[in-house]
């Protein structure tokens, strides 16, 4: 039986993650955001997340995230992520804190920071001009 039944994309929670002394991973207990599809978080037991830091370093995909930036808790000025993606089992769930709007700025950052760690910018593209393609001929025919 599934322990946390509400959790969706967007959503803070406080995970345990491995120990990874001496290491640039991530571990300990965090907030991350979720970012698995909402499909997914209500069949499975587990969730794709994006760990945050309150260690603020510049990089091409880190998303800077304020607590005003969630709806509910957030403790500090953190950064979320993006090349560290962990799955976890809801088990290692201590709780659901907050939320990110799916409008909000921050999950679009989020959601670029995710593209460009996945390299899938030439895809995107790829499938932007298919679909314009598409619009068009279905233009044509009416």
């Amino acid at each position: 039986m599934k322990r946390y039944r509400n959790i969706v994309r967007g959503d803070v929670i406080y995970v345990t993650l491995d120990q990874h002394p001496k290491s640039s991973v991530q571990s300990g207990s965090r907030p991350c955001i979720v970012v698995s599809n909402n499909k997914n978080n209500q069949n499975a037991t587990t969730y794709n997340v994006l760990p945050c830091t309150g260690k603020i370093k510049e990089n091409p995909v880190h998303v800077r995230i304020l607590p005003r930036d969630v709806k509910g808790y957030f403790e500090r000025e953190s950064d979320i992520l993006a090349e560290q993606i962990v799955t976890v089992d809801e088990r290692k769930i201590i709780a659901k804190v907050g939320h990110i709007l799916e409008n909000s700025e921050i999950m679009h950052s989020m959601n670029r920071a995710l593209i460009k760690q996945l390299s899938l910018e030439t895809e995107i593209k790829a499938m932007a001009e298919l679909m314009a393609r598409g619009e068009a001929e279905h233009a044509k025919e009416n």
